[in-house]
């Protein structure tokens, strides 16, 4: 019997050792698990962040950022360094979209989108996190989807993910901001009145020692067009549509020198 209660009392240690180190795992120093302060973001140095807003909420994830509107429910932008390495793993999809908790009320659910005649269209990629399968996992939160029409989900944008793979991969790394557009005037679905962007926007920027240059793109969601650089616009002019100061931490000289036009040559 004692030989029992003693086996049992390991397996119990066991367990909650395996718990403690999820834990750990998931809200580190960097406080994932959490919403940042507005000291905290501001004190972030990273140069994939937008500027600090007062409406938007800063929640860290595993490999990426999400800067979501509660008055939306929906992320106004994503921002993380892509590797090229990072889009060379094994780590398969979860396919298990689940709310955000932290977000609590305002999270997006499942059934929001349930015969809405939406996709669950991902802003950060899976498959740019196949490194990582706690980024993986962070991925299918539903703070980091938005509905969009398949025609779109699965085809203009799924080709910008991948050439943004390319990307990462023809530079070593880039920097990218994805995000969406959103005004009171939009539609909704679902109990929780999730908005639908007409309008989304990705933003890439290389800053090495060798190379420094950004484009954008802004993309109507309902377009019959299918060539991504009918999209491309100049980081500054998207940055007037959106209300944010992308990459906000570069110095200001290199903001100034490279966010006002497209290198066309170095991007296609």
């Amino acid at each position: 019997m004692k030989k029992v209660v003693i086996g049992m009392a390991v397996i119990i240690l066991i367990i909650m050792g395996w718990m403690i180190k999820a834990d750990k795992d998931y809200e580190p120093g960097d406080k994932v698990g959490s919403e940042l302060t507005k000291t905290e973001f501001v004190y972030s140095k990273d140069i994939e962040l937008p500027s600090y807003r007062e409406d938007i909420a800063i929640l860290p994830k595993h490999g990426f950022t999400v800067g979501f509107m509660k008055k939306y429910r929906h992320s106004a932008w994503v921002a993380y360094k892509l590797e090229c390495s990072e889009t060379k793993g094994d780590v398969g999809r979860s396919n298990y979209f689940r709310e955000d908790e932290i977000l609590g009320k305002y999270s997006p659910s499942t059934d929001d989108y349930y015969a809405s005649g939406y996709d669950k269209g991902h802003l950060v990629p899976a498959g740019d996190l196949t490194t990582d399968s706690l980024a993986m996992w962070d991925s299918f939160l539903m703070s980091n989807v938005s509905p969009q029409i398949p025609e779109f989900n699965r085809g203009l944008w799924k080709r910008l993910e991948g050439q943004v793979r390319d990307w990462a991969c023809q530079f070593d790394s880039v920097f990218v901001v994805t995000g969406a557009v959103l005004h009171d005037s939009l539609t909704s679905i679902g109990k929780r009145k999730v908005a639908v962007p007409d309008y989304y926007y990705k933003s890439i920027l290389v800053y090495d020692d060798n190379t420094q240059s950004s484009i954008s793109f802004l993309i109507y969601q309902y377009t019959k067009a299918d060539e991504l650089r009918s999209f491309v616009v100049t980081t500054d002019s998207l940055e007037s549509v959106i209300n944010m100061d992308l990459f906000h931490n570069l110095p200001d000289s290199t903001e100034n020198a490279i966010e006002n036009r497209v290198d066309f040559n170095l991007w296609f």
